[in-house]
C-alpha cells in the first residue's frame, strides 16, 4: 500500500523532523553567538539544500524521461534552488531573500503538512518522494534560521521584490509550458490540488493579503520593541 498523507509513515517523518529541527535551532540560538559561525552554518545548510533540490530534479527528469524536467516547475522547487544560491553566493539580507524567503517558508510549511506527492510509489523511500520531503524540510529550517540569525530582516519597503520575483517565476512557467511543452508549471494552468480552483491566479492574491497582514503586524511589534529599548 502506498504511503498516505497523515498515514503512519508521514506522521513518523514529521515527528523525526520536528525533533531534529527544534533541537538544531535551539542549539544555534544558545551556543552560536558570532556572525562568522552563523554564516558558516547558514551556508552549509544552503549547500545541503542545493544538493537536495538537484537530486530531486534529476529524479523527476529520469521519471519523466525528459532532461528538461531538471528545471523546477513549481514554486517550492524553484524557491529551494533560488534560496540555496542566495545564501551561498549572496550577502546577508540581500534583495533576493526579500522575495524567496516568504515564498519558500509558506510553500515548505504547507507541503510538509500536506505532501500530496507522497503516494506516487509504494515505497516511502522512493527517491522522488523522499528527496521532495527533504528539500522542503531543509528549506523550512533554513528560512527559520535566517530569521533567527538576522540573516534576513523583513522590510515593508522591499515589497517590490515580491512583484519582481513573482513575475520572474510566471515568465519561466510560461516558457516551460509554451516552449518546452510542460503539462503544467507554477499552477498557471492547473490547480495546486486537483478538483479545486486554486491556480496561481487565486493563490497569488491570497498570498499578497497574507503578506500585507504579516508585515503590518511585524512592523507594529518591531516599533514597540525599539521604543521600549530606547526607554530602557
Amino acid at each position: 500500500m502506498a504511503p498516505q498523507v497523515f498515514g503512519w509513515q508521514h506522521l513518523t517523518y514529521l515527528a523525526i523532523f520536528l525533533v531534529l529541527a527544534i533541537t538544531g535551532l535551539v542549539c544555534v540560538k544558545l551556543f552560536v553567538k558570532t556572525e562568522k559561525t552563523q554564516d558558516i552554518i547558514v551556508r552549509c545548510l544552503g549547500g545541503v539544500l542545493l544538493a537536495l533540490i538537484i537530486w530531486n530534479r534529476i529524479a523527476i527528469a529520469i521519471r519523466n524521461n525528459n532532461a528538461w524536467h531538471i528545471i523546477p516547475n513549481s514554486f517550492c522547487g524553484l524557491s529551494s534552488l533560488v534560496l540555496s544560491l542566495a545564501v551561498l553566493i549572496g550577502k546577508r539580507n540581500n534583495n533576493v531573500l526579500h522575495f524567496v524567503v516568504h515564498v519558500a517558508f509558506v510553500g515548505d510549511l504547507l507541503t510538509i503538512i500536506y505532501p500530496d506527492f507522497i503516494g506516487q510509489d509504494t515505497s516511502f523511500l522512493y527517491q522522488n518522494t523522499i528527496s521532495g520531503l527533504l528539500h522542503h524540510s531543509v528549506g523550512l529550517v533554513l528560512c527559520i534560521l535566517l530569521y533567527m540569525t538576522a540573516w534576513f530582516k523583513p522590510n515593508w519597503h522591499k515589497w517590490p521584490n515580491l512583484v519582481i520575483g513573482f513575475m520572474a517565476y510566471i515568465t519561466l512557467g510560461c516558457f516551460l509550458i509554451f516552449v518546452l511543452d510542460f503539462s503544467s508549471a507554477f499552477y498557471i494552468n492547473s490547480p495546486i490540488l486537483d478538483g479545486t480552483p486554486l491556480t496561481i491566479w487565486v493563490i497569488a492574491p491570497v498570498f499578497a493579503v497574507g503578506y500585507a497582514i504579516f508585515m503590518t503586524v511585524y512592523e507594529v511589534i518591531r516599533r514597540k520593541i525599539n521604543k521600549k529599548m530606547k526607554i530602557w
